[in-house]
């Protein structure tokens, strides 16, 4: 079995100041097999690390919401153009990936709630179905409602922390049937790929504590001094500590609180 974290960051992104060999050793804790390192609209490669996998990706802000991009070869938003918001088009984001043999999925789609357009659906490749972040968030049905969307369209599916900082890292995963050894052979990658194409894997959810949570928005936004959403984000953990106290931990072993499994 190999676990992989679908959606995390570094500080290649603006809120995040995790370095690449601080989510590697968070992530091994976790016991994870890989991670898919999603910065906001920033693409780099990682070096290699013995027996763990990093998925080269990219998190896009486009105009439908936020694309995650997995097994991308190279940067694809140089030359794109951008609405008045300063989004990608969707369109151009799914055809640029498809052309370098990328994936696309469809990041937290209910969070925040906009509009849908159908004609996506036959575009990209697949549906976070589970987003840790989201549990900590007023759109508290944002993840139940992802998964029905995806079972609906009959898409492959994807979890992920969206971690921002080491404590977050693992909460939630993915986990698919390749064994370990897997990962020393030449073709890894076409297996790996093939493995979330298939509609055959697990998704297993937790998040972190409201007050892991509140130290990771600190440990992040502190770079861009945005203390105003700091605040906010206090008041509301606190809120969420009292009415939501436990995290989905128990023993240092990951509780299941849903297993998404098709045959």
């Amino acid at each position: 079995m190999m676990k992989f974290d679908l959606h995390v960051h570094t500080n290649l992104s603006y809120d995040s100041q995790m370095t690449s060999d601080e989510l590697v050793e968070a992530a091994r804790r976790a016991g994870l097999s890989g991670v898919a390192t999603c910065d906001h609209n920033a693409f780099r490669s990682h070096r290699p690390r013995d027996n763990f996998f990093i998925i080269p990706s990219c998190e896009f802000s486009t105009d439908v919401g936020h694309l995650l991009v997995f097994f991308m070869k190279e940067h694809i938003n140089e030359n794109l153009s951008r609405d008045e918001y300063g989004r990608f088009y969707w369109r151009d984001i799914c055809r640029a990936a498809h052309e370098q043999g990328a994936l696309v999925f469809y990041a937290h789609p209910f969070a925040p709630p906009r509009p849908h357009n159908k004609a996506l659906y036959e575009q990209i490749d697949g549906i976070e179905v589970f987003n840790s972040r989201v549990v900590h968030s007023r759109l508290r049905s944002a993840n139940k409602r992802a998964l029905e969307l995806c079972r609906k369209h009959n898409l492959p599916f994807s979890a992920g922390s969206d971690a921002h900082c080491p404590g977050e890292v693992g909460t939630s995963y993915w986990e698919c049937d390749l064994p370990e050894s897997a990962m020393n052979e030449p073709d890894f990658e076409e297996k790996l790929k093939s493995a979330l194409l298939s509609r055959r894997g697990r998704v297993w959810c937790g998040c972190a504590s409201p007050g892991v949570v509140l130290r990771c928005k600190r440990y992040g936004y502190k770079v861009e001094r945005l203390y105003g959403k700091y605040i906010k984000t206090l008041f509301a953990l606190i809120y969420l500590g009292i009415k939501y106290p436990f995290a989905k931990k128990e023993n240092g072993k990951y509780v299941e609180v849903y297993k998404e499994e098709r045959k």
